[in-house]
């Protein structure tokens, strides 16, 4: 009877602890799809791009802003996912699946971080940086709810369109920040407009299925997937030139250099879609977005290595 009791308890204690463990595993998946398919990861990445933009142009930091940034990037691609919900079950099943274990409450969580961004801008910023920030979000909304079918008429509307809009946060930071509006200013927007057009366009390889199906005039669909490839290779190159030009003609500090070193970043994750077995999931949601996160890094190493020599 004792064996058996002890054989008993002993089991007990291993099924609780495989139940222990398989709740974990749970709860880590469940933060790393927020994370990465709840919109957070990307709202960061603008958040790492305003602060590279202070680094750049030599702005004070203002952390603040890195919080209002994250906010409005947020609600901009949580409503856009929110209301595209149906087209990702068909190409991003990952994400879809994610979002609908709390599908409604979706809409209440967006209204609270959009009243928190406006908190912030009126509280901390200024009317200029409040008018623009609004705009700017209330337009991106707009873009979601009424102008993203202009793909369907107008060939890569939806790229030149968002890599534009995102470009726009380095005028907002300017703003917020009452930096002067100027040639340094608008080519940092030059070099980020070059380097998302890479970006956007690259994850519209992974939907090349349901964008077909939706009769959407996407750059991969009218280019065919091998000549988009090596389109991507080109802007990227461009990004390359149009960095080190403004360098050597000493437009820009030396170390806007740093950033060309995502050049052979951005060329490895193209190269990768040559294969049939990428994981355009993870390259378009991980990579991609995740190249923003490192900008501040290295700009912080090199301008500390500079003011040390």
């Amino acid at each position: 009877m004792t064996i058996v009791k002890y054989q008993n308890n002993y089991n007990t204690i291993e099924f609780q602890k495989q139940k222990i463990t398989t709740n974990l595993i749970t709860v880590k998946e469940f933060i790393f799809n927020e994370f990465v398919h709840g919109g957070h990861l990307v709202a960061l990445a603008s958040s790492t791009i305003a602060l590279s933009a202070m680094l750049l142009l030599n702005i004070k930091i203002r952390w603040e802003f890195l919080i209002i940034a994250y906010l409005g990037t947020f609600c901009i691609y949580g409503y856009d996912h929110y209301k595209g919900i149906n087209i990702d079950s068909l190409n991003n099943s990952i994400r879809a699946n994610h979002l609908k274990k709390y599908y409604g409450l979706i809409p209440v969580v967006l209204i609270v971080y959009g009243i928190t961004f406006f908190i912030l801008l009126a509280y901390f910023g200024n009317a200029t940086s409040l008018f623009f920030g609004g705009l700017l979000l209330l337009s991106s909304l707009f873009y979601t709810s009424k102008v993203k079918n202009m793909t369907k008429k107008i060939i890569g509307f939806k790229n030149v369109y968002t890599s534009f809009s995102v470009s726009l946060l380095i005028i907002f930071t300017a703003l917020y920040c009452t930096y002067p509006l100027g040639w340094l200013l608008f080519m940092l927007f030059a070099f980020l407009f070059l380097r998302l057009m890479v970006d956007t366009s690259y994850c519209d390889i992974k939907d090349m299925d349901t964008d077909r199906k939706l009769h959407l005039l996407t750059l991969p669909l009218y280019l065919g997937k091998q000549k988009f490839i090596n389109f991507l290779h080109i802007i990227n190159l461009l990004s390359f030139i149009f960095l080190v030009a403004i360098v050597i003609m000493q437009f820009v500090p030396s170390y806007w250099l740093l950033l060309g070193i995502f050049t052979i970043y951005c060329f490895y994750y193209i190269e990768k879609a040559k294969k049939p077995d990428a994981n355009f999931q993870s390259l378009s949601s991980i990579a991609v977005d995740g190249e923003y996160l490192l900008w501040p890094i290295f700009l912080f190493i090199g301008k500390t290595i500079i003011m040390m020599l």
